[in-house]
């Protein structure tokens, strides 16, 4: 917010409250980069709201922030393991020199060009990813892991049917449920392709925490039948070259466990 008294003098040290966490720096280091956000909240021009302590308080993560402050100083790098999680820190900060190093790393460039295209590869991306959790969630009352079986096709053998598809198909005599998808968008057309973007599906779920495993299963030709929703006609979708896979979430902790 813009301070209506004008130029608000800063001292020559500022003690900062980051998401809780402490820090101490200069005003000079703060305004290192004239275009960043931390520049020009210490400019003069807005006011900053401080805590109890009088230290000026930031409402961000406060411990990537130590990754900030380090850059500011000496123009250090994060380590990879952290590059993804700074640089969108430094997206929020407007620290453009950094964000211009980190966009080239591979732990940046894998997440936001590889796995983004990968994405948007899959039609429905996210209703996808939230369906195979339901699904294992329904399934993990009978059971200490679920497995969910996908079927990912590539086109309609059948011309004129180009609609995307997600669909579950159940079989409740043998406990088993599978999800339906594709065609994919043309970027995906190859089998490898497609390999590595259930592969991310794989990355994004354990990112969230959860504790699932993945593997290929034979690639099949499928025939499937279906009623026509206005006259309940069968209407037959073919599909050709299914790329096959099952994931296996685990909800019970394997690690020491005795066994009786």
């Amino acid at each position: 917010m813009a301070d209506p008294q004008g130029d608000r003098k800063f001292p020559a040290v500022i003690p900062l409250n980051v998401g809780g966490h402490d820090y101490t720096t200069s005003l000079s280091t703060l305004r290192k980069y004239e275009s960043s956000m931390l520049a020009a909240m210490f400019s003069g021009r807005y006011h900053v709201i401080q805590d109890e302590q009088k230290r000026y308080f930031i409402d961000r993560d406060g411990d990537l922030f130590q990754y900030i402050l380090k850059f500011l100083r000496d123009s250090e790098v994060p380590p990879p393991q952290a590059a993804v999680q700074v640089y969108k820190e430094a997206l929020y900060y407007g620290l453009h020199p950094l964000i211009e190093i980190l966009k080239s790393s591979p732990p940046v460039r894998a997440e936001y060009e590889l796995r983004e295209s990968l994405r948007n590869a899959l039609p429905k991306y996210k209703e996808f990813k939230e369906k195979l959790v339901d699904l294992a969630y329904e399934l993990a009352s009978t059971s200490h892991c679920s497995e969910i079986s996908v079927h990912q096709y590539r086109e309609f053998l059948v011309e004129g049917l180009q609609a995307q598809t997600l669909s579950i198909r159940r079989d409740l005599t043998r406990d088993e449920s599978t999800i339906l998808i594709g065609p994919l968008n043309d970027y995906g057309k190859e089998s490898q392709l497609e390999e590595s973007m259930l592969h991310c599906v794989l990355y994004d779920l354990r990112e969230e925490g959860f504790n699932v495993d993945f593997r290929m299963r034979e690639s099949v030709c499928e025939y499937w039948t279906q009623k026509n929703k206005n006259n309940d006609i069968p209407m037959y979708h073919e599909f050709y070259d299914t790329v096959c896979c099952a994931f296996t979430f685990n909800w019970w902790p394997t690690k020491g466990v005795k066994k009786k």
